[in-house]
């Protein structure tokens, strides 16, 4: 009893219990927040990593010899839209780990597609 009487008086009063109500600093904003132009603006950046790390790796995929190094090749020489992409999301006030999570995906779905892509070419 007399730890909830405590509590609720450090509350009321400002203490270091309620400081997180008390902060100034804006909540990163929700993923279901998000606008269609936004929505659009990062499909937009990670269709143009995924038609990077195609034509990167498509272009390579005949100097090496495994498709597995040309893909880390092509994503390597593309990571700038990946970069551009986190900057873009957490500059519209979303969380930095929402951003990494999206650029995580990002980047597993371009690999998975130029792998396929790779062992299609090199098996001809």
């Amino acid at each position: 009893m007399w730890k909830c009487l405590l509590a609720l008086l450090l509350c009321a009063n400002g203490g270091p219990i309620c400081a997180d109500e008390q902060s100034t600093d804006e909540a990163p904003r929700s993923p279901g927040d998000m606008s269609r132009e936004e929505r659009v603006q990062m499909m937009k950046v990670a269709n143009d990593y995924n038609s990077c790390v195609l034509e990167r790796a498509m272009a390579q995929v005949d100097a090496h010899g495994d498709i597995r190094r040309v893909a880390d090749l092509a994503m390597g020489q593309c990571q700038p839209h990946l970069d551009e992409l986190r900057a873009t999301v957490t500059s519209w006030g979303f969380s930095e780990q929402f951003a990494q999570g999206f650029t995580r995906n990002v980047r597993s779905r371009a690999a998975r597609s130029v792998l396929a892509a790779l062992a299609v070419r090199s098996s001809r």
